[in-house]
């Protein structure tokens, strides 16, 4: 699963992307972003555009992302390391909101770190539903909220992800086991990665990141060694041992 974001009440998810994402009401761009830790490069300009209707209020609060061995990703708020102006704004009907976002912790890292700022609206009445009022009770709406999560890596100039990859079982059911290791000090992000698997006669088949299975985070943090799996379904026509190789877009 790519790096996600989450809309609640109801749940909506979307995929992270260099570029712009859309939720009902807003636009928000970017949705990945690298900066440095210090200097001038340290700092960048978000856009918000709000394409509905009716006039949107926004909140944007920084988060420090972490990922564990098994994919899982964790956000904490981190409102110490990053500046975010205006951090609340109200946008109307087809109008644009620029948020200057500025890293100000840490200066010296020796590894990248994943950071974000999360974009919560305030509820809304969901369009077109009215709710039946119960028996002494009045009709309401339905408010729903929708939030994005733009992720930032911050990272130092010379930082560079190592990843490698390679076979180490196979499941009963025939699925391929693979290990996946960044051991370099950037963050690996394989969103567009290519994956090419090469069997014992040298026949190759290639797949997306979207074939292999290894978590719910596309993110790779720094000295990282995560499981993925690849459906035997996909290996058909493949043989013996496989060879992985895997290209980072």
């Amino acid at each position: 699963m790519k790096i996600g974001s989450l809309a609640v009440a109801p749940c909506l998810f979307f995929s992270i992307v260099p570029g712009a994402a859309q939720a009902q009401g807003y636009q928000v761009q970017p949705m990945l972003a690298t900066i440095a830790p210090s200097g001038s490069d340290s700092h960048l300009t978000m856009s918000i555009k709000n394409t509905g209707a009716v006039t949107i209020t926004l909140e944007l609060i920084p988060f420090r992302a972490t990922v564990d061995d098994n994919g899982t990703p964790k956000r904490i708020d981190e409102e110490a390391d990053f500046l975010v102006y205006p951090a609340q704004s109200a946008i109307e009907p087809g109008k644009e909101q620029a948020v200057q976002i500025r890293y100000i912790g840490e200066p010296a890292l020796t590894e990248a770190r994943m950071y974000g700022v999360r974009i919560s609206q305030l509820p809304v009445s969901a369009p077109g539903y009215t709710g039946t009022a119960n028996a002494g009770s009045t009709a309401s709406d339905v408010k729903v909220s929708f939030n994005f999560l733009s992720h930032i890596i911050v990272s130092p100039v010379a930082a560079k992800a190592a990843i490698t990859i390679q076979e180490t079982a196979r499941e009963p059911n025939g699925d391929l086991v693979l290990r996946i290791t960044n051991s370099g000090n950037g963050i690996a992000v394989l969103n567009a990665s290519e994956f090419t698997l090469t069997d014992s006669t040298g026949k190759t088949m290639t797949l997306a990141a979207d074939d292999l299975h290894f978590g719910d985070f596309s993110a790779f943090m720094p000295n990282q060694t995560r499981r993925a799996t690849v459906s035997a379904k996909k290996l058909a026509g493949l043989v013996g041992m496989i060879t992985p190789k895997l290209t980072v877009q």
